[in-house]
């Protein structure tokens, strides 16, 4: 669609292009056959040969089928872009929102695979994760489980937000609490603004 339209607007330009020389040229025609009347009729009071008159009248409606095309040809560009960035706006939002689902109460649900993965730190297992989005607030749930033979926790985490080329949206910090062997907890954090459209996690130690 872009290159089409971007075509289009070359035609479009080189033929507004030609018609306004044109019609700037049929002006000046206009012009000099009037100055050669008003100097024949100075010297000797003659009258415009119907030749002249055919003329004139032939620049003339060239020139006004000119500026009509002239109009019409603005209002299909000016029509084309706005189509193009309509689309562009529509393609937009549609990538922004391709991993959200919109619950009946708002609410924005996580719905990338990816993120539902579970994930892995120090002998430990994060699974069941569920990011939402609701009041700018976005609030990420998930189980963690010792399947270490020792204790483990008691430590603060780094849960980095990432889109799916890998940039960096937000880090959330969130805090594993001490957990024997086979126990487990829910982990519980959150953030303002909207991070519902997350690709992934990466959770480190602080």
């Amino acid at each position: 669609n872009f290159n089409k339209n971007s075509e289009l607007e070359k035609i479009f330009s080189n033929s507004l292009f030609f018609l306004t020389t044109f019609s700037a040229a049929s002006y000046f025609a206009i012009f000099f056959v009037a100055l050669k009347r008003k100097i024949n009729k100075e010297k000797g009071g003659i009258n415009m040969s119907k030749k002249e008159k055919q003329v004139i009248g032939v620049l003339i409606g060239i020139a006004v089928i000119a500026i009509i095309v002239v109009l019409i040809a603005s209002g299909k560009n000016k029509e084309d872009e706005n189509i193009v960035n309509n689309e562009t706006v529509e393609n937009n939002t549609v990538e922004e929102e391709k991993y959200v689902e919109v619950l009946e109460n708002g609410t924005k649900l996580n719905t990338s695979e990816k993120l539902k993965e579970t994930k892995e730190i120090d002998g430990m297992e994060i699974s069941n994760m569920q990011l939402t989005e609701e009041g700018n607030i976005t609030k990420l749930l998930g189980t963690i489980t010792n399947n270490s033979n020792t204790t483990k926790g008691n430590y603060e985490i780094n849960i980095k937000l990432i889109d799916e080329n890998g940039k960096e949206l937000t880090t959330l910090v969130g805090y594993i609490g001490e957990l024997e062997p086979g126990e487990s907890t829910q982990l519980s954090t959150s953030t303002t603004f909207d991070y519902a459209n997350t690709y992934d996690v990466e959770i480190t130690k602080r």
